[in-house]
């Protein structure tokens, strides 16, 4: 009996084993089927996934589309931040050039631009937005020249220190380095969140104005910043050394001048500073003009520009009939001497002759000539010219 019940638990035993043995082979296999599953899955994903320079393309096509401009398109109107005689001048979002000579008044028209911000009209020169804040950074002078800056903007405007102190911050950064500037220049706008950036020496931002790569990248930062801070950057750069060559310098300056929205120069005339658009994409603004009376303060020079152009083109036409009067003057004296020369009496045509070769002039100006001096310098009687009493002098 007993070993019937062994017998019947080892069968049991043996089928449990193979029933065991089974359910891993089929759980083996169901592991494989899984496994070839996900493998065929990660296949597929990577078939599908697009190629980087398909998701390139697709980033260039979502830039394109984001810069499209069409008929539909609704673009805010420029908002200028100055105007002169009703033409506007320095807009929002975009930058701009101050250019001249060394020491032709570039900080001084400045000056004003930003008295006219702060007061609302400075001269001609009239604020189109309303107590804007304007950051000044000034990379060439030293600080008691920069301080300058604020106590004429203050004279001119009149403004309290409080108002002054909110509405303008200017940087003294002359001895800051080049490659810190521009890092500088964005904090004081992302804190102080100005509608005008003035950066009276631009050129300290670049290692060289002849950098073709350096120049570029920063007037394109620069743009980038004036729309993002919704702000106009208004940039000074010295032109060029020949009195002739009235370009900014380097390639620095051929940059800003191309992507410039507004550029001005400023010229000195003695005294008298006066301020031209050479460049702009809209509107030309028209010519103004300031200067330093006898107390050192900056005031309004239209009126003695306009007598200063009066009176140069006064001088100049009298230096013209003085150079007229001398030239008559030559041609008759010839004239005499070779009517005197010939024994006080010549032929017409033979001193028409003389004269059209001597001084190469055409035959309709010399007969004009001697037309001109009959009976004063000499007489005429049927082609013969002769000398007067008073002019038949000896030579």
């Amino acid at each position: 009996m007993e070993n019937l019940t062994d017998n019947v638990q080892q069968a049991g035993s043996l089928a449990g084993q193979v029933n065991s043995r089974a359910d891993e082979v089929q759980g083996t296999a169901g592991e494989a089927e899984n496994r070839q599953m996900t493998v065929e899955g990660i296949v597929s994903e990577a078939v599908n996934e697009p190629s980087a320079e398909e998701r390139k393309a697709e980033e260039r096509r979502k830039a394109l589309c984001d810069t499209l401009i069409t008929l539909d398109t609704e673009v805010e109107p420029l908002r200028f931040t100055l105007s002169v005689d009703g033409v506007g001048l320095f807009s929002l979002l975009d930058i701009h050039g101050v250019k001249a000579k060394q020491k032709h008044g570039k900080t001084t028209m400045l000056k004003v631009c930003a008295a006219a911000w702060l007061k609302g009209q400075q001269f001609r020169v009239k604020s189109e937005l309303e107590q804007p804040r304007v950051l000044w950074l000034d990379t060439e002078q030293n600080r008691p020249d920069v301080k300058q800056i604020l106590t004429d903007i203050v004279e001119m405007t009149g403004a309290e220190k409080d108002y002054i102190t909110s509405h303008l911050h200017v940087h003294a950064l002359r001895c800051s380095d080049y490659g810190d500037l521009y890092g500088l220049m964005v904090q004081a706008v992302g804190d102080f969140k100005p509608q005008v950036v003035v950066v009276d020496g631009i050129v300290e931002f670049v290692a060289s104005f002849n950098d073709e790569t350096m120049a570029k990248r920063l007037v394109h930062d620069l743009q980038v910043l004036s729309q993002d801070h919704e702000c106009a950057i208004v940039c000074v750069l010295h032109t060029n050394k020949a009195d002739e060559d009235h370009n900014m310098r380097g390639h620095l300056g051929t940059m800003l001048a191309q992507k410039a929205g507004t550029v001005l120069e400023c010229k000195k005339n003695g005294s008298v500073i006066t301020v031209q658009c050479t460049e702009s994409r809209h509107k030309e603004m028209p010519e103004w003009s300031i200067m330093f009376d006898g107390e050192g303060c900056i005031v309004d020079a239209d009126e003695v520009r306009r007598q200063m152009a009066e009176q140069h083109e006064a001088e100049k036409a009298q230096r013209k009939r003085e150079k007229a009067e001398l030239i008559q003057k030559e041609r008759l004296d010839y004239a005499l001497k070779c009517i005197n020369d010939k024994g006080g009496s010549i032929k017409r045509s033979q001193l028409t002759e003389i004269l059209i070769k001597h001084f190469e002039l055409s035959r309709a100006t010399v007969s004009s000539f001697i037309s001109k001096h009959v009976g004063s310098a000499y007489y005429e009687v049927n082609g013969i010219i002769t000398l007067t009493s008073e002019t038949a002098i000896p030579f």
